[in-house]
């Protein structure tokens, strides 16, 4: 992972340290702690070959005014440098010597009152392992501020740093994400052609089933009948079509006209007699 700018805040700085006024030092100051409150660690390795970086490291009040530009800072925020870094208890600390400047003189003030608002932040280059779950190196130590109430966010920097790689990863997991959605939409066009073979010999074999109890003759029972119970919903709407179909047979046969011969034929007499009384009338 590529060198990024870190900032680091200790709530804690100035546990078992002193203020020497006479000689304008703070001594014993935390500098930079094992755990970031974002997320990740600084190994013992990487603090403890950090130690001659903090050497004459300014420090000054408060972060850069623009956070993208820290390392423009200006004389009047200059508390003074930091002397005798080292390695204890897996932390750096150090003594901070102060100029007699009026930043200087506002730290002396609230480092000998104890303020539980002051803290010590570290501005960093350092190198992340690939997860980004561990600091392996501090390449560079660009500053030491002190500044109010550390403990409640990071700076921007840090955020951006983090935003990115966590922009990143979503990327990264959106693509995989993309790459299965593909390779399932294949592998099911792939198996669409035998999940309708298989739709079909299920109705095929319904079907069959049904008519094979129905007991319908072979002359009733079209291809066309056949495709609509193929394509009928389910199977109680097959068994309607199949009972619809029984009753048409049943009850729908052509009925053969009947007739009757005459009982008696005619004489001759009887049509003479016939017709005379036609011509009368």
């Amino acid at each position: 992972m590529p060198a990024a700018e870190l900032t680091e805040q200790l709530a804690d700085w100035n546990h078992a340290s002193r203020v020497d006024a006479d000689e304008r030092v703070v001594r014993n100051v935390a500098l930079s702690g094992n755990v970031s409150k974002n997320g990740y660690r600084y190994s013992d390795d990487a603090l403890s070959r950090a130690v001659p970086l903090y050497m004459q490291r300014p420090v000054f009040l408060d972060h850069a005014g623009d956070p993208q530009r820290s390392r423009d800072r200006s004389t009047r925020d200059l508390v003074g440098s930091v002397v005798n870094p080292r390695f204890d208890g897996g932390r750096i600390r150090g003594d901070i010597r102060v100029l007699d400047t009026e930043a200087g003189r506002t730290f002396l003030s609230l480092a000998a009152s104890a303020s539980p608002g002051l803290g010590m932040s570290h501005v960093v280059l350092a190198r992340r392992s690939a997860d980004g779950s561990v600091v392996e190196q501090i390449e560079d130590v660009i500053s030491v501020d002190a500044v109010v109430n550390p403990a409640t966010t990071t700076t921007f920097h840090e955020q951006v740093a983090d935003a990115v790689e966590s922009l990143t990863e979503i990327t990264q997991e959106r693509d995989q994400l993309q790459q299965r959605i593909a390779l399932l939409v294949a592998e099911i066009e792939r198996l669409l052609p035998f999940e309708t073979q298989l739709r079909e010999m299920q109705q095929d074999q319904a079907v069959q089933r049904l008519l094979a109890t129905a007991q319908l003759s072979a002359e009733t029972i079209s291809e066309e009948f056949r495709q609509l119970l193929r394509s009928a919903p389910d199977d109680a709407y097959r068994t309607a079509l199949i009972a619809d179909r029984r009753w048409l047979v049943e009850h729908g046969r052509p009925v053969t006209p009947l007739s009757h011969g005459r009982t008696q034929r005619p004489d001759a007499a009887s049509d003479i007699a016939f017709a005379s009384a036609i011509r009368r009338r």
